[in-house]
Order: structure tokens, then C-alpha cells, then sequence
């Protein structure tokens, strides 16, 4: 029975991570499509003080990169650190994102579902440590 458990285990964590490498190799597929709506934005923060399209970045950085550690490693050293990062990474709690995220209410949409998606695949991510810190204690 425990070898069933084992299994059963194993074939969770093969399908966490399928999904996660999915959800990720999706957001590349949306960014390239969100080519026009990013040089609006661009020509739309010139006047602004802050960077929309930079936090976008940095979010996109952090987390994909997390995505392909979780994918490559079975076994994450780190987790915890990771899970915290995670944790602190959420882009609807930057105040001037939100407030354009949603004063733009039709505009940019195709941008929007990105950064959506984003924070999607944080929460896979967190969602998938968390189970694998659990199962493994």
C-alpha cells in the first residue's frame, strides 16, 4: 500500500510540474502577442513616473525563473525561500499597477490577461511547494 502511495505521489508531482511548464511556455506565447499593447503602454509611460512595463518585467523574470526551477529540480534546496519570494511577488499589491490595471478598464486587454496568467503560475508555483513540502514530511 505504501508503494501505491509513493506512486500516486510521484504521479502528482510529474503533473504539477507538467502544468507549471504549460502555464509558462503559454505566457511566452501571450508576451509575443501583446507586441502592440506593450508599445502603447510604452508611449503611454513617458508621461508618467512610474513603469507599468517594468514591473511587468520584473514579475516575469522572478517567476519564470522560479517556473524552471521547479521544473528542472525535483528536489528544490531552497524552498522556503522561494515560497517566501513568491509570497511577497504580487503585482496587484503595487498600488499604481493596480490603479492602472483598473482606471484602463478595456484598454489592453491582451496585457492584462499576461500579467493575469503571471500571477496564475505564481500560484501554481506556491501551490506546488507547498503540497511537495507537505507530502514529503
Amino acid at each position: 500500500m505504501q508503494n501505491l502511495d509513493l506512486k500516486n505521489k510521484s504521479d502528482n508531482t510529474k503533473a504539477a510540474k507538467e502544468y507549471i511548464d504549460r502555464v509558462a511556455k503559454q505566457l511566452l506565447t501571450d508576451y509575443q502577442h501583446t507586441k502592440e499593447e506593450r508599445h502603447k503602454i510604452a508611449l503611454w509611460e513617458e508621461s508618467q513616473e512610474f513603469s507599468i512595463l517594468g514591473v511587468i518585467e520584473i514579475f516575469t523574470t522572478d517567476i519564470r525563473g522560479y517556473a524552471a526551477q521547479v521544473i528542472a529540480n525535483d528536489n528544490l534546496e531552497n524552498n522556503q525561500e522561494i515560497l517566501e519570494n513568491l509570497q511577497k511577488l504580487k503585482i496587484f499589491d503595487i498600488s499604481y499597477f493596480t490603479e492602472w490595471y483598473f482606471d484602463h478598464d478595456s484598454d489592453y486587454p491582451q496585457i492584462k490577461r499576461y500579467a493575469e496568467t503571471l500571477n496564475y503560475l505564481r500560484l501554481l508555483i506556491i501551490e506546488y511547494i507547498t503540497q511537495r513540502a507537505t507530502s514529503l514530511n
